[in-house]
């Protein structure tokens, strides 16, 4: 009887560990992760696909443009700055809000009635990276796995192409 049990306790053991490591995890860039921080990295690139999408649709006689711009910065900071320590949301912030990030970029462009240019493309590209990096931290556990999700998005959005194409437009 004592036996068996430990062969039952042992088998049990086995079959759990097996799962464990044969159960398939979620991965974006390399990255093993929950479904919890795999759905955070989904949702935040979709933020990020969706700003620069209204980006792309910024006139600057048309404040419902604007208007649409600043829905997508509140979404994509409250969103995508979860999970986030403070300095790093602060970070997230500072990059995409009205203080000297891109919904303040954008409302300067609009008060002066310009379109994007490459100068502003370039202050976006900027803003991008560290917006980009931060929402990718808020999904992950370490400063390298944030880094190699950081990339796979910049990747799969085409980010640096898109802003590129944002001021040659104008």
């Amino acid at each position: 009887m004592k036996k068996s049990f430990w062969i039952l306790a042992s088998v049990v053991v086995v079959l759990l560990v097996a799962a464990y490591f044969l159960y398939p995890r979620a991965s974006f860039g390399g990255v093993q992760m929950s479904e919890k921080q795999y759905r955070q990295v989904q949702r935040s690139k979709e933020n990020i696909d969706t700003l620069l999408t209204d980006l792309g649709k910024y006139r600057p006689t048309q404040s419902s443009t604007v208007t649409k711009i600043k829905q997508d910065v509140d979404r994509l900071i409250s969103e995508n700055g979860q999970n986030l320590s403070t300095a790093d949301f602060d970070k997230l912030e500072a990059a995409a809000g009205d203080k000297g990030g891109i919904l303040a970029t954008i409302e300067a462009a609009q008060k002066g009635r310009y379109l994007i240019d490459g100068d502003i493309a370039s202050v976006l590209h900027a803003k991008f990276s560290v917006i980009v990096q931060q929402s990718a931290k808020s999904a992950t556990e370490s400063d390298s796995q944030a880094a190699q999700v950081a990339s796979q998005i910049q990747k799969d959005l085409s980010v640096d192409s898109r802003l590129y194409k944002l001021g040659i437009k104008s």
